[in-house]
Formats: C-alpha cells, sequence, structure tokens
C-alpha cells in the first residue's frame, strides 16, 4: 500500500543518506532518480522510466532492469506510486540497442526520436555516480507531448521561473510533509539564476538540489491504495493458476466506480511477472481498457498496464463493434461477440499446453438487462474464479449466480488515500480514448507554458478547440462507394438519409466474410446498405470526415495502416455522437449538420428517447 510518509525519514537506511537525488542530463528531458530502498515515488504525469539498479514495484508490476515503460497518472486522477523493494542492488543495466527496439515493439505510436542514443549514454553516467548512495536507480525520461495524451501531462510551473526538468512529470508530496523537501535540499538557493552565457535550453548546469527541487511539488493527491482483501485475493488467485497446468478464467465483475478496471490493471501485472502472457477480454463496451469505445475485443497483454485506460490503446487479436457505450442498443449480437471471443480463446489456448489465464472486464450496468447480460457472460465463460467488487450503496448491489463451479471472490472497494478533486466523468473518458486512438502521432507544438495546470477542473477544457483542429489536420482515406457496405448498429435509417447519417459519424471498420463485390449494372448511388446484423470482425474505429456524392467517395480517418484498411469491406455507423469527440462548442460554424440554437447536448430533453426498464413504478392502490 502506498504510504505517503515514504516521504520521511528513510527508515533502516543510513541515517546520513538522503532519501532521494536527482542528477539530469543537458536537454533536461532524461533525469536519473537515485531512491533509498524504503523511499516511494508518487508519480503524477507521464514518464517513460526504466530501473537501472534495485527493484521497485508499480501497480502490481515488478519491471525488469534495463527496460523502458511508460507510465501515465494524471494528476486528476488517482496517481501511481513506485515503492522500493528489496533485490538486484548489486546490478546495473545500462541501456543499449536491444532495449532501444524493445521500446519500439511496445510502444509503436512514440516518435522515432523519442529516445536519443547520446542521452541515455549521458543518462548511464549519471546513474553510475548514484549507485553507491543508493539501492535503487531509476532512469526517468520525458515523453513526447502529443494532442492524444497531453490530458495526462502535468506541469505547475510558473510563468516566471525556468524551465524545469523532465516536462510533464513531477513527484508529489503531501502539505504536511512539506518539510522534507526543505531537508533535501537545505542549505542550498534553488532560486538562483543559470550562470552568464548559459543556453536557457540546457539543464547540466543544475545541482541535484536543485533538480530534485523541479521535480517534487507540494500539493493534495491521493493515491492508488490496495488493501490487504485486494492483495490477498490476487495471491490466492496467483497461487491456483500456478497450481493447476491449464488455462484458467478470471471473471471481474461490479458496479460502476467500484474499481473493476483498476483491479484488472492490478491483476494482470501480478499475473505477468508469472506468466509470458495474459489474455484479456473487455466486454465493458463504456469504459473500454484498451480500446475505443463500442468495442468487444480479446487481447494478448506481454506488457504491464501502467495508467488509465485511455492510456495505453492496443491492438486487439480479434474483436467486434458493438456501437454503442453500453450493450442495450443490441443485446443478442453483443452476447453473439462474447461468445465468439470466448471460443477464440479456447483455439488459441483452452487446448494447448500453454498455461495463459484469461481475465475478463465486465461491464458496470448491473441492474436490470445490465444484470442478465452479466449473468449471461458468466454463465457462457464457466470461470474458475470471480471476483466481486462490492459497494456500500444499494444501488450497486447484485447477485452474481452460484450453481457454476467457478469459486466467489467477494472483496470490499478500494479506499483511496489523501484528498483530491474528483476525477473525471464516464463520458469524458470515453473522449479521451478516442483522442489517444486517433491523435496519437499528432505532436503537440504548444509552448510548456500554455499546456500548466491542465489538471485543474476549470482548465480541463481550455485547449479543446487545439485538439479540434489537429483531428482537421488529419490526412483521411478515400474509400470507393463500391468497395465497401454500410450497416448501422441498433438502428436503421431511411435510404434517402443515408448519406446524410454517414457524415460526421464515428464508424466501425469491419471484414464481412459474406461480402459480395456490387456488378457494374450497380455501380451508382449510395454505398449498399446491409440491412441484417453482421458477424464481422472489427479491425478498428475510423470517423467518416466528408462525403463526395458526385465522385461516390467518403473520407475516412483512421489511424490503421492501409495494408489493414485494403481489407475493410464493411463500415458500422455507430450511435455514439461524434459532436462531443471532436466538435468544439467554441468553433460551431465548422461543424457540419449541427444545429447550434438548441438545447445543450447535455440538456435534459436533448437526447435520443431510450426505454427505461429499470424504473420502478407504482400501480393503482398500492
Amino acid at each position: 500500500m502506498a504510504d505517503i510518509s515514504h516521504y520521511g525519514p528513510a527508515a533502516g537506511d543510513a541515517a546520513s543518506s538522503p532519501l532521494f537525488r536527482a542528477l539530469s542530463v543537458r536537454s533536461g528531458n532524461v533525469v536519473a532518480l537515485g531512491m533509498q530502498r524504503s523511499a516511494s515515488v508518487n508519480c503524477a504525469g507521464m514518464t517513460l522510466f526504466r530501473v537501472f539498479q534495485g527493484n521497485v514495484d508499480v501497480l502490481g508490476f515488478r519491471p525488469p532492469l534495463g527496460v523502458y515503460f511508460s507510465l501515465h497518472s494524471p494528476k486528476w486522477s488517482s496517481l501511481l506510486v513506485i515503492e522500493g523493494r528489496p533485490g538486484n542492488e548489486e546490478t546495473q543495466s545500462p541501456f543499449g540497442p536491444t532495449n532501444a527496439s524493445l521500446l519500439q515493439a511496445m510502444e509503436p505510436n512514440l516518435p522515432a526520436e523519442a529516445v536519443n542514443e547520446d542521452e541515455e549514454i549521458a543518462a548511464d553516467k549519471l546513474a553510475m555516480q548514484l549507485v553507491d548512495d543508493f539501492p535503487i536507480v531509476l532512469v526517468l525520461r520525458a515523453i513526447p507531448v502529443s494532442y492524444g495524451n497531453i490530458t495526462s501531462f502535468y506541469e505547475n510551473t510558473r510563468p516566471e521561473k525556468l524551465s524545469s526538468v523532465l516536462p510533464g512529470f513531477k513527484m508529489i508530496i503531501s502539505k504536511h510533509n512539506q518539510n522534507v523537501l526543505s531537508a533535501l535540499t537545505a542549505g542550498f538557493d534553488c532560486t538562483s539564476a543559470a550562470p552568464l552565457n548559459t543556453d536557457p535550453s540546457h539543464h547540466d548546469w543544475k545541482a541535484p538540489e536543485r533538480v530534485l527541487t523541479e521535480l517534487l511539488v507540494v500539493d493534495s493527491f491521493k493515491t492508488l491504495s490496495f488493501t490487504e482483501q485486494w492483495q490477498a485475493t490476487a495471491d490466492r488467485l496467483q497461487s491456483s493458476l500456478l497450481e493447476n497446468a491449464t488455462s484458467q478464467k478470471i471473471v471481474v465483475c461490479g458496479g460502476k466506480g467500484v474499481g473493476k478496471s483498476t483491479f484488472c490493471r492490478y491483476l494482470v501485472n501480478r499475473l505477468l511477472a508469472k506468466f509470458g502472457t495474459v489474455a484479456f477480454l473487455d466486454t465493458d463496451l463504456g469504459q473500454s481498457e484498451l480500446t475505443p469505445s463500442g468495442l468487444a475485443a480479446l487481447h494478448a497483454l506481454t506488457t504491464p498496464l501502467l495508467g488509465p485506460g485511455f492510456s495505453h490503446m492496443k491492438n486487439p487479436i480479434r474483436s467486434f463493434f458493438c456501437g454503442n457505450a453500453n450493450p442495450g442498443n443490441d443485446p443478442l449480437y453483443y452476447m453473439k461477440a462474447v461468445k465468439s471471443l470466448l471460443r477464440l480463446y479456447q483455439v488459441k489456448w483452452g487446448t494447448q499446453n500453454v498455461n495463459v489465464p484469461l481475465v475478463i472486464n465486465t461491464d458496470g450496468w448491473i441492474k436490470s438487462m445490465g444484470h442478465d447480460l452479466l449473468c449471461n457472460v458468466i454463465e457462457e465463460t464457466n470461470p474458475d474464479h470471480v471476483v466481486q467488487l462490492l459497494a456500500a450503496t444499494k444501488n450497486k448491489q447484485f447477485d452474481v449466480p452460484t450453481e457454476g463451479k467457478w469459486r466467489l471472490h467477494a472483496v470490499p472497494p478500494w479506499d483511496p488515500v489523501g484528498v483530491t478533486q474528483p476525477p473525471r466523468s464516464s463520458k469524458e473518458l470515453r473522449i479521451y480514448r478516442f483522442h489517444s486512438y486517433f491523435l496519437s502521432r499528432s505532436r503537440c507544438v504548444l509552448p510548456r507554458l500554455q499546456l500548466q495546470n491542465l489538471q485543474v477542473l476549470s482548465e480541463k477544457n481550455r485547449l479543446d478547440g487545439h485538439i479540434y483542429r489537429a483531428y482537421a489536420q488529419l490526412a483521411p482515406f478515400a474509400v470507393s462507394f463500391d468497395h465497401v457496405d454500410v450497416a448501422f448498429a441498433g438502428a436503421s435509417v431511411a435510404p434517402s438519409q443515408l448519406l446524410f447519417s454517414l457524415n460526421a459519424s464515428v464508424v466501425g471498420l469491419c471484414i464481412n466474410p459474406q461480402y459480395k463485390p456490387r456488378s457494374e449494372d450497380d455501380a451508382e448511388g449510395p454505398p449498399r446498405i446491409v440491412l441484417q446484423p453482421v458477424h464481422a470482425p472489427c479491425v478498428g474505429v475510423g470517423i467518416v470526415r466528408a462525403l463526395d456524392a458526385e465522385r461516390r467517395q467518403l473520407f475516412l480517418l483512421s489511424p490503421l495502416p492501409l495494408s489493414v484498411l485494403k481489407r475493410v469491406n464493411l463500415l458500422v455507423r455507430s450511435s455514439m455522437p461524434l459532436d462531443s469527440i471532436i466538435l468544439s462548442a467554441q468553433e460551431p460554424a465548422q461543424a457540419p449538420y449541427v444545429v447550434t440554437d438548441v438545447v445543450a447536448s447535455d440538456g435534459t430533453g436533448s437526447a435520443v428517447m431510450q426505454s427505461r426498464n429499470n424504473l420502478k413504478r407504482k400501480r393503482d392502490g398500492k
């Protein structure tokens, strides 16, 4: 469990040894950080980190030496904590070409210049200066800022101060431990100006005390805190998997906001230490862990999940596009997709002598139809273990089927430590997923001064206009009407309104195995409509940016390579509105087919009418 007292005196370490020491390379983008075994780092922002010496734990994961991993810990959310652990204190692991190739494979969206070999050599030299005094030495590297990861960026430097090291990342100290910062920098003037004739972009002139001062921030926060029940449950699950030679399945369920996604990340990270691969089936359409919203997907994970869901978008083994944020739009298609993904897991790992555990994340909709679907998912999975995240409120309590072979683990919700502002809403998190998916390669060229305090509630929408323009700058793919069919997720549209409904919409990019090319006699008019639901695998999500009826083309935004898009022959139009994703309220004139003089999208009565089957109604005389 993370403890803010870890920023206090280092119990068990040499009394004369400081808790931390930090050294920076010239650019300021890489910092070598020495820390005592009893210390921990409350992370705010985003960074790449590797362990040069020692052993640490972050969200249940023990990173191997010398390998970079990306860490995203938005200040507005519960912070990740890097905690010191014993071990590897006599081994140093410098960075090499193999590590660079591995990082590119694990983080394909990082630009090539994200890792500079000369800077890594300089960072290793700085790290060697720390190995004698600190059992744990980390190397932290700044992540290039894009419009896809800007929501994780944390910068609180005031304009009158010089630029600090490691942009986008800080170590947080609670206010009642503010004296720790004073003790670490005692007798040193951290406000002195740079020496004369020093390049303002250089940071290697800064003393260790100054580098540490620029990294540490005194502020309120809360950390991800794992209770003894959570740790004991993960221990039991891990022991059961190790004792059984066959692959086992674990279902994690619970109401909204009780920590299902956090527990799944923690469990996956724990299992990765014992198994080379962990299969992950995401059936939560609204808050998908590894894909944009609206997809049911099966993944094979080999790298840890160190951050919220929108920070680690990954390509699944197979997915199906349900086209909505909840399965109530088309429950039959949703269950068909889940069954198909379960069969795929069984084919790949269930019949072989390979122990690949399956972790299943479920939807937080646990009332009425949602509870029926959850029970169906559990029964179809026939898991070995069911983890139920309990809740104190009555509306988040539900019963889990008990007639199967599975073992039920009832776990109380986690209890955050500290105080901070409320996290982002579910709607905002869905928007962040789309930003991360489409804009991960769109570099943010705004100066650091404009990126300050984005974690504050009043500032979180300040860059919406820039993000909107980033979408507009994406190069679209031209798709002929003759090469794709069109279907609608859980709805139907009159043929005369087809092009209007497709324009500026979110679509699933699917491969229909039953697709038949259009004949030359039929090569006119709008795209062909598929009326019956098609169980077609989905390779990704796209945005129809515009249509040209004369040339019979539509223009599609997608991060997928052309080699993959050439296989797409079916576009499934979703019911998720696009206005909340890229259309900025500050620029309504550029929004196609949007009326501005109506009730706002968040207002009562502005949304599409939906049936409410979960409301209790009074009968006459009762």
